[in-house]
């Protein structure tokens, strides 16, 4: 037990800097994202079907959860079987809309991807929103069945090889949408050509960059090749996910307060993708990137419209093997 005076001195002592740092912390969270857009249109998706990848936890959970609320048929495409019956279960009990549902994809396997979209195809009539949620970072490099980064194949590769399969499917049920999450990271990101794969890239850091800069390359490419279909990229801000709990006791009370004023909240992060979604002054705008609800200019190299198709062609030859 700690003497009384010893414990009041070393509060006196620590209160004098707990104004700065929250004032340093608040500068901080302001300076990283000075606002949060918010999605404030009232549409109503009734009659819709709306397909969301990684749509069992996180962002794609909410964006899920505020599509079902606005009365859309969602399904969740994602590998974790368990955990997405959970979700659909959390879904349909705070919407009330039962129409809500999962069927399992691992985007870490082309054919298991072409598998999915058989299946998808053959059994709904319609898709009037994909949502390319799924992603992962911080996986060190190994390849996958394909011979792919697991990674980028996961990231990028996955989800183009995917919309191209369901492209017909959402051209026939037009005006629909494709909303694709990257990140601002991909401003980082050095795409090289004749190694779009990242092969034996060490860096995790700068194989995601590379993923999220060809997400974002994707969108404006596949922009320009479809008829009624809105195609846009959305960066959904640092969003505090579960991700922490891993964390011990000591490093949560330490650093999770400091995380959680920091990081937006993942309905908060859902909302520029939800935006993207279901708001109608943008069913004709198509290419963009997105953040905090508006438009903003991606990295030079995505504005180049001779890379941007290169980085297509390539993707092409890739995913079609």
């Amino acid at each position: 037990m700690w003497p009384t005076h010893l414990i009041l001195t070393l509060f006196k002592t620590t209160s004098y800097l707990i104004i700065p740092f929250a004032i340093l912390l608040v500068g901080i969270r302001f300076w990283i994202q000075p606002v949060k857009g918010v999605c404030r249109c009232k549409t109503k998706l009734s009659g819709k079907v709306a397909l969301v990848t990684g749509g069992n936890s996180g962002i794609g959970l909410e964006t899920a959860r505020d599509l079902a609320r606005r009365g859309a048929r969602v399904i969740i495409a994602s590998r974790d079987v368990y955990k997405s019956t959970e979700a659909v279960r959390d879904i349909i009990n705070t919407t009330g809309n039962p129409n809500v549902e999962h069927r399992q994809l691992d985007l870490a396997q082309f054919k298991k991807i072409r598998k999915f979209a058989e299946e998808f195809n053959k059994t709904e009539d319609r898709l009037d929103i994909l949502v390319n949620n799924a992603g992962v970072s911080g996986l060190n490099y190994r390849l996958t069945e394909d011979r792919l980064d697991m990674l980028m194949q996961i990231n990028y590769f996955g989800p183009a090889l995917l919309t191209n399969l369901l492209l017909n499917k959402l051209e026939q049920s037009k005006p629909s949408r494709i909303v694709t999450v990257t990140s601002s990271i991909h401003h980082d990101g050095k795409i090289d050509l004749h190694n779009l794969e990242s092969k034996d890239v060490s860096s995790y850091y700068q194989r995601y960059a590379n993923s999220k800069l060809c997400n974002v390359i994707w969108t404006k490419a596949l922009a320009k090749r479809v008829d009624g279909v809105s195609v846009n990229s959305v960066h959904p801000g640092l969003v505090y996910t579960d991700i922490y709990n891993s964390f011990g006791v000591i490093q949560k009370i330490a650093i999770l307060g400091v995380i959680r004023l920091l990081f937006k909240t993942a309905e908060e992060g859902a909302q520029t993708c939800v935006h993207l979604c279901v708001a109608p002054e943008l069913e004709n705008k198509s290419g963009g990137y997105y953040v905090e609800c508006k438009e903003r200019r991606p990295a030079r190299v995505a504005r180049d419209d001779d890379f941007v198709n290169k980085v297509w062609n390539t993707t092409m030859e890739i995913i079609k093997q």
